[in-house]
């Protein structure tokens, strides 16, 4: 299966998918499991880098949603955006969260 690399812009539709889906996902992984932020962190871009693997062997022709349409640095770039922006949000407030 080879390597496929995918043909976007900047300003496609779902940039704002990843980087609403990286601004969340620290913070979902905060609330539901009680985790340390620079784990929520390490966690949330390991899974958003590992997503565009992913969309790079993975078709979305044969798999449909679960599918991508080759890897997009653009969209890693999104992800972790967001990703950081919500590492800075917990870094704040953390010491207010409920059982910190």
């Amino acid at each position: 299966m080879p390597w496929r690399w995918a043909n976007d812009e900047w300003w496609s539709g779902d940039k704002l998918g990843h980087f609403l889906g990286g601004l969340v996902s620290p913070l979902l992984l905060r609330v539901i499991f009680h985790m340390h932020h620079s784990w929520c962190v390490v966690i949330s871009l390991a899974f958003w880098w590992l997503w565009e693997v992913k969309d790079a062997y993975v078709r979305w022709e044969d798999w449909g949603k679960l599918g991508g349409d080759g890897f997009s640095w653009r969209d890693g770039v999104a992800s972790s955006l967001g990703i950081l922006i919500a590492g800075m949000i917990l870094v704040m407030f953390t010491p207010y969260l409920p059982g910190a």
